[in-house]
C-alpha cells in the first residue's frame, strides 16, 4: 500500500489502524497538502446501495466544519478499495498522553472546553459522535484538541446491514458501535441514542483524565456491562486529592446513568467548564432542586429561631437535630 496511488493521493506510511480501517497518511496530489485516508475493512460495505448510502452520509458528515472537529473530506472506491479522505492532523492522541497519568486539572480544563466546544457544533447539526475515547481525541503541537471520527462508528454499524461494530471493544460483535468502557447505559440496552450519550462518554473521558484511570477499571466484559448499568463510579476526588470539588461535580454529572439528569447540552457543560477555568464554582450534580434548596433554607431559619426562643432544654435538643438534618440536604 506505501507508494500506492488512490484516486488522486499518494499513500506515503501507515499512521493507525483499528475496527473502522487503517488509517495512512497520504499526499493529495492536486492541491498539494497532506491528507488522512482510512481504508475501510473488506466487507463492510458489501454491494453499491451500502456504498452509496455510506458516500451520502459520510458527504454528509464533511459539512461539519469546526476548528475541534476533524473534517471529513471526500469519500471514494478504486478497484474495490473504500475509502475516506480526511484531515490530516499533527500531534498525539489523548490516550498515548495519558499513559503518563492524570492530567493537571488546567489542562484538563483547557482541552476538556475545546471537546465540549466541538461537540456542541456536532450535537447542533444533529450528529451524533457515539464512540468518543480518548484515542479518538488528537492534540496538536499547539495544543489545539480535535476530534476524531466523528459520527463514523454509525456509518460503520450501518453501513453494510452487516451489523460490524465500531471497535474490538465494542460490548458483543453485533451489539451498539462504541467503545465498551465509554458506553452509556442507554447504549448498552441498544435504546434510541441522542447528543447526551456522547456526554456520558466525554464524562469517562474526564473521568479517566482526572484520575488516571476509567470509572470501571477492574472490570471486564459482562460485569464491566453491569458496573456500567448498575454501579457507581468511586469518586475522582478519592483516587486524585488534587482534584477540586467543582471538577468532581462536573464529571459525576455527566456520568449519571439517567440521561435526564445529566447535562442536557454540551453548551450547558462547557459554561461550567469555563467557569472552572476562571475560577468560579459550579453547582453540586445532585443537589435538590432550587424551589425545594429555598423551602429547606426557610425551614432551617425556622428552626433557628425556635432556638433562640426557646430555651427549655426539652425542646432544644429536637430542635438542634431538626436543623442539623435540614443543613445536611442542603
Amino acid at each position: 500500500m506505501i507508494g500506492s496511488t488512490l484516486s488522486r493521493y499518494t499513500i506515503l506510511e501507515q499512521i493507525g489502524s483499528g475496527g473502522m480501517g487503517t488509517v495512512y497518511r497520504a499526499q493529495d496530489t492536486r492541491l498539494k497538502r497532506h491528507v488522512a485516508i482510512k481504508v475501510l475493512p473488506v466487507g463492510v460495505l458489501a454491494d453499491d446501495v451500502a456504498r452509496h448510502r455510506f458516500r451520502k452520509e459520510a458527504l454528509a458528515l464533511s459539512q461539519l466544519n469546526h476548528p475541534n472537529v476533524a473534517t471529513v473530506h471526500d469519500f471514494d472506491t478504486q478497484e474495490g478499495v473504500d475509502f475516506l479522505v480526511m484531515e490530516y492532523i499533527e500531534g498525539t492522541t489523548l490516550s498515548t498522553m495519558l499513559a503518563s497519568g492524570p492530567l493537571p486539572e488546567r489542562d484538563l480544563l483547557q482541552f476538556g472546553q475545546q471537546v465540549a466546544q466541538g461537540l456542541a457544533a456536532a450535537h447542533e447539526r444533529g450528529i451524533v459522535h457515539r464512540d468518543l475515547k480518548p484515542a479518538n481525541l488528537r492534540i496538536t503541537p499547539d495544543r489545539r484538541l480535535k476530534i476524531l471520527d466523528f459520527g463514523l462508528a454509525e456509518l460503520f454499524h450501518h453501513g453494510g446491514d452487516l451489523g460490524v461494530t465500531a471497535t474490538a471493544t465494542s460490548a458483543s460483535t453485533s451489539g451498539p458501535p462504541g467503545t465498551l468502557p465509554y458506553m452509556a447505559p442507554e447504549q448498552l440496552r441498544e435504546e434510541k441514542l441522542d447528543h447526551r450519550t456522547d456526554i456520558y462518554a466525554f464524562g469517562a473521558v474526564l473521568y479517566e483524565m482526572a484520575t488516571g484511570q476509567r470509572p470501571f477499571p477492574e472490570t471486564r466484559g459482562p460485569r464491566l456491562i453491569d458496573a456500567i448499568l448498575h454501579q457507581q463510579p468511586t469518586r475522582p476526588t478519592s483516587l486524585n486529592r488534587r482534584l477540586s470539588p467543582g471538577l468532581e461535580t462536573v464529571i459525576l454529572k455527566c456520568l449519571d446513568k439517567d440521561p435526564d439528569r445529566r447535562y442536557q447540552s454540551a453548551r450547558e457543560l462547557c459554561v461550567d467548564l469555563n467557569r472552572l477555568a476562571t475560577g468560579a464554582g459550579v453547582p453540586r450534580a445532585h443537589g435538590m432542586p432550587r424551589r425545594a434548596a429555598l423551602a429547606a433554607v426557610a425551614v432551617a431559619l425556622a428552626l433557628l429561631t425556635a432556638l433562640a426562643l426557646d430555651r427549655s432544654e426539652e425542646h432544644t435538643s429536637e430542635l438542634q437535630s431538626q436543623f442539623h438534618l435540614v443543613c445536611r440536604l442542603l
